[in-house]
């Protein structure tokens, strides 16, 4: 019966000290390249804020549609809305939000020049492990003859934009590179949000997160406010020609009413009284319509999300993390790999040279 192998920890620890040279060399060789890789890691300052959305009520909109004597049905309960303000998260993480956020305006802590995300993204350090990973890829499709895909801005319809984005590699690479360095998360208890943003200059961190606070309320009010805007488009169309059809009524009961001034018959009577029934619902159907446009305005301002900011953006003083910490980090993993090298994997490497020996041997 196998007996099993009791853990000694004084034999590792006499096996260590007297292989101290060894691990003496592996945790120096990780010091080295610890330093290394902290001096070409660039330095990151990390921002936070935290807003409460206000949840919208149709209240208003709806007492002023009962004193002009229309209903809204069941607006009161709030279930015409299909998106709120709890959607931040889903949208941060979109396209489109991270478009306008590349062309949001910034500047640095240094230069007071506002240019856009996108543009001062274009000069900030990358480090050599990206450049690595990119010049790999490059290497790869120049061997496979892979070529960049490349697309037209321009429309296949004249005249109208497309209902979908088309991005070339080095553009959604830019975008995933940022959406990496924005964060927006909800606590569903209390409702609060966190938006916290990542970038090498601190000024421009802050200023992310404030643009990206604006840019999130921008695309949920453009999200919910797309029928609003379309049917108030129509009303405003509808209310022009009721409009017209109401002048042109109006002028032709005073025309009418000129010309037959001192006559007094039942034929003028009965004409006159037609024009004006005409004129009056000429009237009331531009009224109808001029409420319905006033809701509709009423109804775009209130579909506007707010909130209240609990956490301003705040400038950050120190960077995330510390270079220090990278080397103590680099230099514990060369103690763990120097440890087991004594410990276990030279006595491997020997077992497997000498088997590779012995095979040769046979071989002969």
């Amino acid at each position: 019966m196998a007996t099993k192998r009791k853990f000694n920890l004084k034999d590792i620890v006499r096996q260590l000290w007297q292989n101290r040279k060894t691990l003496y060399w592996w945790c120096g060789i990780a010091i080295v390249l610890g330093v290394i890789f902290a001096l070409t890691t660039p330095k990151e300052y990390t921002v936070s804020t935290a807003i409460v959305p206000e949840q919208s009520s149709s209240t208003g909109l709806a007492s002023i549609a009962s004193m002009m004597g229309v209903s809204l049905g069941n607006i009161e309960s709030g279930n015409l809305d299909a998106m709120d303000p709890s959607m931040f998260p889903d949208i941060a993480e979109s396209i489109p939000f991270i478009q306008s956020m590349m062309a949001s305006k910034v500047h640095t802590a240094d230069d007071t020049t506002t240019v856009s995300l996108d543009q001062y993204l274009k000069t900030e350090y990358v480090p050599w492990t990206i450049k690595l990973a990119e010049a790999m890829h490059k290497l790869k499709d120049k061997i496979t003859g892979r070529k960049p895909r490349t697309f037209s801005s321009q429309s296949d319809d004249e005249g109208l934009a497309p209902r979908y984005i088309l991005l070339t590699e080095k553009e959604y690479g830019r975008i995933k590179g940022l959406a990496r360095n924005i964060k927006c998360g909800q606590n569903m208890k209390t409702g609060i949000i966190t938006i916290s943003t990542t970038c090498q200059d601190p000024m421009v961190a802050t200023m992310m997160a404030d643009n990206a606070i604006d840019c999130l309320q921008a695309s949920l009010y453009e999200y919910k406010s797309t029928k609003a805007r379309a049917e108030l488009a129509d009303l405003n169309a509808l209310e022009a020609e009721r409009r017209q059809e109401y002048e042109k009524r109006q002028k032709e009961y005073a025309s009418f009413v000129n010309q037959n001034r001192s006559a007094n018959n039942y034929a003028i009577t009965a004409e006159k009284d037609r024009l004006d029934a005409e004129m009056t619902l000429a009237y009331q159907a531009l009224q109808q319509v001029t409420q319905q446009r006033y809701l509709a305005e009423q109804s775009l301002i209130e579909k506007k999300p707010s909130y209240a900011m609990l956490v301003p953006p705040t400038f950050p003083l120190e960077p995330n993390g510390s270079r220090k910490m990278i080397v103590i980090i680099w230099l514990f993993l060369g103690f763990v790999l120097g440890s087991l090298w004594i410990l276990y994997g030279r006595k491997y490497w020997r077992w497997t040279k000498d088997f590779a020996n012995e095979l040769r041997r046979k071989e002969e």
